[in-house]
């Protein structure tokens, strides 16, 4: 029997931060749930910080959120946290020293050794300026990516390590060869070991490239058949082998001329387009992303829903995080089952 989807606030609306955005997620070897977003006036303001809350394994609801990164007077951007090479917990954050998503952003890690109840300082990840992305790294073995792009030129990249962190080299500029604004990529491993990424783009629609060695060198990308927004998307490989793709299946259209509450006051430079991020969908594909079959709908009507994150827990559940309404931050958990039966028909 198909089981029921739940759905909470992970860090639900507040006077204090008015604006949430670009969450993520990840699961704890105990079991715990973890999730952050950076939270502010509006997106990009100066009194931003990062929210961070916890959901133990047998709790029924999250933690009251806490404030992992408060930077005076710099806004925090698109926060990740993750079980990291050194096995602690990593808390990865950009943080901005200029106008907004213009090439003004260094990447900082915080750590923790106790689950993410407390935090080390931040500390550079690399020294490098204008690096960002959103989703989370892949690994295998001793070599890590990180996705990341150039937001200043609107290029996909990766930070990539082959020595479990200790160092971190950049690869990639997948934008500038496709010739086409692609950011945010999100990574799996296929069933032949190759990667594959995805990428939101300006383009209208979901851009793909390929890397036969771990990460090192990428295919051209290429557009797929499904629609982007230029708004994020979340790429995951499950354990039965099917993929899982969290998006809007809109297009782009022209960018309007009243932005709503949240967003920038100033919109970065080259950011001309976007579309409607509704409806919110969970799709799945059963042949390495050729084909999208089956169809979970998260969100539909009128509002935002969108930037998702997501995780396969070791139970099975696929849990996913992503903006409402740009006023929190919103929880959904699909159990193994509602996958497979889904996927039965």
């Amino acid at each position: 029997m198909e089981q029921k989807i739940t759905k909470q606030f992970c860090i639900p609306p507040s006077s204090a931060y008015p604006s949430c955005h670009a969450s993520s997620i990840c699961e704890l070897s105990d079991g715990t749930l973890l999730a952050c977003c950076y939270a502010g006036e509006r997106e990009g303001s100066p009194d931003s910080v990062v929210l961070g809350t916890r959901l133990g394994p047998e709790a029924g609801a999250w933690e009251r959120p806490e404030v992992w990164v408060d930077v005076a007077r710099q806004a925090p951007a698109n926060p990740r946290v993750f079980p990291g090479p050194t096995g602690e917990v990593w808390l990865l954050v950009g943080i901005n020293y200029g106008r907004w998503c213009s090439g003004d952003t260094y990447l900082f890690i915080k750590r923790s050794g106790d689950g993410g109840r407390s935090w080390t300082d931040l500390e550079l990840l690399v020294e490098m300026k204008g690096l960002l992305g959103r989703n989370r790294p892949f690994h295998k073995g001793e070599v890590w990516l990180v996705p990341t792009e150039w937001e200043a030129t609107w290029s996909a990249a990766f930070l990539r390590s082959v020595d479990g962190g200790d160092s971190w080299e950049v690869v990639g500029d997948l934008g500038r060869e496709a010739r086409a604004h692609l950011i945010q990529p999100t990574v799996v491993e296929l069933s032949d070991g190759q990667l594959m990424a995805f990428m939101r783009s300006q383009e209208g629609f979901i851009y793909r490239s390929y890397s036969s060695d771990l990460g090192e060198t990428w295919s051209v990308p290429r557009p797929t058949e499904l629609p982007n927004n230029n708004s994020g998307i979340e790429l995951v490989r499950l354990r039965s082998g099917l993929l899982a793709l969290v998006y809007n299946p809109t297009g782009v259209e022209k960018l309007p001329p009243d932005l709503e509450q949240g967003w920038p006051d100033v919109m970065p430079t080259g950011f001309s387009k976007w579309g409607p991020r509704t409806p919110l969908w969970v799709c799945f594909s059963a042949d390495d992303g050729e084909t999208w079959p089956w169809t979970i709908v998260l969100e539909e009507g009128p509002g935002e829903y969108s930037y998702p994150a997501a995780v396969q827990a070791m139970d099975g559940t696929l849990h996913i995080t992503y903006t409402y309404n740009r006023v929190g931050i919103r929880h959904a958990a699909i159990p193994e089952g509602t996958v497979e039966e889904l996927c039965r028909r």
